[in-house]
């Protein structure tokens, strides 16, 4: 008998099935064929419901419709000169930005993830432009994280503690599935499963699932939040879900998938709330994406997108 598909596996086939949907692509067959989709048992149910009330968000917002409504416009001449002008400052700065540091263990590339299993059974994913190393002994397991974003799924093992180093900050966690994002101005810890202990400065939390702790540079203590782990580690599934995100956020988001820079000179526009699936497996589609379901304008020079 087939296994029966996981409640993950479940929420990524919802997930496709809405964006063909609403790709404007789908025929008639297809349309049938994901009305049976939903019929093949409560759970495959659920998961449409959720994936089209999600959906459903998509364009719904006042601003939403008042930038849609919007005509195209040309680019101003200075933004134009000024978006060339950082080329040449992404070029110079890109450059060290992007190259992987052959030192660590492992590492991924710009659009990039990849996994792997450690020595002691622990999976671990790595995001866009992440790089970490590893340092096992017969007495502890420890991971550096230099940059980006680490999911780790731990293996049982009682005699060594499982440590993650960001920087300062440490993170500890025994049976856990949790993620440890380096930025260059904050640190992000969040668990999905078990429990984690994270150390910052002087400050001590112990996260449970769907729970995160952020803390920015400079910053002494952070609180803990709720959130929706599942949707915060779409990316190992090749997904980004945004649900009413500042435009501003969702660009920065984007931009570690894709060299180069995304400017929004518009506050106004960068606070536009936006709602939807993003596919990663196409990175060259994302800004694309977003240019059509919200009607924006985006003027794409080498190594510059400008959002106006």
């Amino acid at each position: 008998m087939p296994s029966t598909p996981s409640s993950d596996d479940l929420d990524d086939q919802a997930i496709d099935w809405q964006t063909l949907l609403h790709s404007g692509e789908a025929s008639a067959r297809q349309r049938l064929e994901y009305q049976r989709w939903q019929q093949l048992s409560p759970a495959h149910k659920a998961a449409a419901q959720e994936a089209e009330a999600l959906w459903g968000d998509i364009g719904l917002t006042a601003t939403a419709e008042q930038h849609r409504a919007r005509p195209r416009r040309r680019a101003f001449r200075w933004a134009s000169g000024l978006a060339a002008g950082l080329v040449l400052a992404v070029l110079g700065y890109g450059g060290l930005t992007y190259m992987p540091h052959w030192s660590d263990t492992y590492h991924t590339g710009v659009g990039q993830r990849q996994q792997w299993l450690l020595s002691d059974g622990t999976r671990v994913t790595l995001n866009s432009a992440s790089a970490l190393s590893v340092d096992f002994t017969t007495t502890q397991r420890i991971i550096k994280l230099r940059k980006g974003e680490g999911l780790f799924e731990l293996a049982d093992d009682p005699s060594r503690p499982f440590v993650v180093e960001a920087g300062q900050d440490r993170v500890q966690a025994k049976d856990a599935t949790f993620s440890v994002r380096r930025d260059a101005d904050q640190t992000r810890v969040l668990v999905a499963t078990g429990a984690a202990q994270v150390e910052h400065q002087a400050q001590t939390l112990e996260l449970r699932p769907n729970q995160q702790a952020m803390y920015r540079a400079g910053q002494l203590v952070a609180e803990r939040q709720q959130v929706d782990a599942h949707a915060l580690t779409a990316w190992q599934r090749g997904k980004l879900i945004f649900n009413r995100k500042p435009l501003q956020d969702v660009l920065s988001e984007l931009e570690r998938y894709q060299y180069g820079r995304i400017v929004l000179p518009d506050t106004a526009l960068g606070a536009m709330q936006i709602s939807g699936v993003f596919d990663l497996n196409d990175p060259h589609n994302l800004l694309r994406t977003l240019e059509q379901r919200y009607g924006l304008n985006i003027t794409y020079l080498p190594f510059v997108a400008w959002v106006h």
